[in-house]
This record gives C-alpha cells, sequence and structure tokens, in this order.
C-alpha cells in the first residue's frame, strides 16, 4: 500500500488538533483542493499540562464527515480502545476508503504500542504511522520498531515519523525538539519503512517551519505532516507553530522549486497540478 520508491512525497498537513466543524469543513476543503494525501483531524491531544486534549470520542462525527467527503482522515489514538473506534466506525462511512492513525511520542508503552498494531493489522485500509521517542536514543527508536512489528502490521501499511528529540544542552536554533536527520536516515534504510518529517512539532514556531523544512530537505524523506490551521490565532493547542492554509501553500511552492531546481524532476515531489493551484 505505501512504497519506498515513491515518485512523490506524502502529504499530511490539517489542525493541530479537531476543534469544530466548521473548522474541519475549512479543511476538507483546503486539502482536497492540493490533493493532500492525509488530513489531520486528531482527536485525542495528550498535553504536557493540562489543557484543551481533544474532541476525543465526540469528534469522530469530524473524521467520518471528512472520509464521506473522499479525503482520508488521521488521528493519533492513545489506546487500543482509541484504534479500535477509530477503525470500525470510520472505514464503516465508506467503501474504499482509508483511515490514518499513529503513535504518538509520548506512548511508549511497547504492550500498548503492540496492541494497537495487532487491531490496525486487522484491515489493509488502516495505516499506522508511529512517531519517535521524545528522548535521543537511535536504540530505543529501533525497538519501537520491533516491537510494532511484532504486533503483525505489514511494512506496506506502515509509516515513521521524526519530530525530534526534547532539546537537551545545545539548541542553536531554538527548536522545539532538536532534529537527528542522520539518525532518521538509518532507521529508515535499517526498516525499509518510509520515513516522514514533522517541521511543526520540531520547529515550534511559523518561521522556524520553514526553516526546518528546507533542512529536511536535504535528506531522503518520503513526505511531511504539517500542522495546519484556518484561524490559527484562535487555535485551542500549539497556535505558535500552526501554519494558515495559505502559508502552507508557499510551503509547498518552497519546497517544490528547492526540488526542481535539486533534481530538474517536479514528480519527485508533487504533480504539476498541485503546483499550478499553489501559485494560483
Amino acid at each position: 500500500m505505501i512504497s519506498t520508491k515513491l515518485r512523490r512525497k506524502i502529504i499530511i498537513a490539517g489542525p493541530c488538533g479537531a476543534e469544530t466543524k466548521e473548522q474541519i469543513e475549512d479543511s476538507v476543503r483546503e486539502a482536497k483542493n492540493l490533493q493532500v494525501d492525509f488530513l489531520r483531524v486528531n482527536l485525542w491531544k495528550p498535553r504536557t499540562k493540562p489543557g484543551f486534549e481533544g474532541l476525543q470520542k465526540e469528534g469522530l462525527e469530524l473524521m467520518i464527515a471528512a472520509a464521506k467527503a473522499g479525503i482520508t482522515p488521521g488521528t493519533e489514538v492513545i489506546m487500543p480502545q482509541h484504534a479500535k473506534l477509530v477503525i470500525k466506525h470510520v472505514l464503516a462511512a465508506t467503501k474504499n476508503g482509508k483511515v490514518l492513525i499513529w503513535i504518538g511520542a509520548r506512548n511508549q508503552n511497547h504492550f500498548i504500542q503492540r496492541e494497537i498494531s495487532k487491531i490496525a493489522s486487522k484491515n489493509n485500509r488502516v495505516i499506522l504511522m508511529v512517531k519517535n521517542q521524545i528522548w535521543h536514543n537511535e536504540k530505543h527508536w529501533e525497538g519501537i520498531v520491533e516491537h510494532i512489528m511484532s504486533g503483525g502490521i505489514k511494512k506496506e501499511n506502515l509509516l515513521l515519523c521524526h519530530r525530534g528529540f526534547a532539546p537537551i544542552g545545545e539548541n542553536p536554533n531554538g527548536y522545539r525538539n532538536v532534529p537527528d536527520f542522520d539518525m532518521a536516515m538509518r532507521i529508515k534504510e535499517k526498516t525499509g519503512i518510509p520515513m516522514i518529517f514533522d517541521p511543526s512539532h520540531t520547529g515550534g514556531s511559523i518561521e522556524k517551519v520553514f526553516k526546518i523544512s528546507q533542512e529536511a530537505d536535504n535528506f531522503d524523506f518520503d513526505g511531511y505532516m504539517v500542522e495546519v490551521h484556518p484561524n490559527p490565532k484562535q487555535a485551542l493547542s500549539d497556535a505558535d507553530q500552526q501554519l494558515t492554509w495559505t502559508q502552507f501553500k508557499l510551503l509547498l511552492k518552497d519546497l517544490y522549486n528547492r526540488r526542481v531546481e535539486k533534481t530538474k524532476s517536479p514528480d519527485k515531489f508533487l504533480s504539476k497540478i498541485i503546483y499550478e493551484k499553489i501559485v494560483n
């Protein structure tokens, strides 16, 4: 279902967390226009400190609506029952549609990781994405993938995501989380699983999302996961790092142009059709 020999990048975009019907309707419209592969309709939000923790079960209708509109929705899941709930209801809404679920950086219980993998493996229309842990440790990151694989999911239904590590010591660029691009590439090579980059949680601000995306483009990432909100100033979580859809188009245009300049092969990033929509 997902090949490591991709002709173009996988694009995952949408709000940090699903908040309202109007917010998701706007996001569906924008994402469809740009042919985004997966739309964030995130229902569960683990927080460093107490705050908005997502619509949770009450937000399922928003994921269902996105699926019915013809776009693949995605959400982080914290517990196995979350995965079961999302898969059951979202896939029932469409005949051939898919759903993306992911395990976040804070979710480091390998029993839970493995159980979510088992649940995802039962339906070929489910894509499971796994983010690296918060602390900087390559052996642990490898272990996460091994636990996930032991749950039975096929590699073609699996994505990995690099979202940086909690800064300890030097952080000259002031990133929210510090990337280790070389480690991400080693993990990709060892596992043979596509690696997505998350510039939002790594950068931590709009300016730094652009900056770190350009840095990441020097490496062989298979796509990007970007937080995009119709009105970031009103966002209930991570407002500082969420782009508007207009800013997101500028980011795509910038990455597209860099890719064309470097490879002379624009279809390695985005199709010409999408580029024309970005420009216009």
